[in-house]
């Protein structure tokens, strides 16, 4: 009885923290489980895991509403599918490309927050994202990279507070082509990633 009356105390503590609005600016780190995959001809079909982590910055406007910047570095892992790839990339495509291919973006949300209550709450928002790292050998050797350098997205997800840690889920699809393929322009790259993750409010 009295290690239920404890739990009890703590978990009433932690949701009248959670129910504590203080506007202005507030920061935190997150990290989560990223699923990506490529949609587009000769790219392998399913999703592939990889991680994303950073820092967030929220702007508290009142109860119901805030604004959420953040800054990530994300792993984007997919594959192609042959001879699918070669198929249609027969040009400017290298018939023996690895499958794997890896991608680390510099990623850039900038989200609007709404509180259903003070225990759930759903973001949305536009997406930037950098390429910094392009691990894949899908082009002819001298012919460059076939991903673009930047790429905007979208993003839609709901979390779960509880005093500092939010629970969250997202998905976040990919609006902008990136297939950068040398004199082809038929086709058409665009990601989907899943995303599951902790985030913790820090100040």
């Amino acid at each position: 009885m009295k290690y239920t009356l404890t739990f009890l105390g703590i978990l009433m503590v932690a949701l009248l923290h959670a129910q504590t609005i203080v506007p202005g600016w507030h920061f935190g780190v997150k990290a989560d489980i990223n699923f990506s995959t490529i949609n587009g001809k000769g790219m392998a079909s399913g999703y592939t895991i990889g991680g994303q982590g950073g820092g967030y910055a929220e702007y508290i406007i009142n109860r119901d509403w805030s604004v959420q910047p953040e800054l990530l570095f994300t792993q984007n892992n997919t594959k192609i599918k042959q001879p699918d790839f070669s198929t249609y990339y027969n040009t400017a495509g290298n018939p023996f490309a690895a499958t794997d291919v890896k991608l680390a973006y510099i990623s850039v949300p900038v989200l609007l927050k709404y509180n259903i209550n003070p225990s759930f709450s759903i973001l949305a928002g536009p997406q930037y994202g950098m390429l910094l790292v392009d691990a894949e050998s899908l082009l002819r050797s001298g012919d460059g990279k076939a991903f673009k350098k930047s790429e905007i997205s979208g993003n839609l997800g709901a979390q779960f507070n509880v005093g500092k840690v939010a629970l969250y889920g997202r998905y976040n699809i990919g609006i902008s082509n990136i297939q950068n393929i040398p004199n082809d322009d038929r086709y058409s790259w665009r990601s989907s990633h899943l995303q599951l993750g902790i985030a913790v409010k820090i100040q």
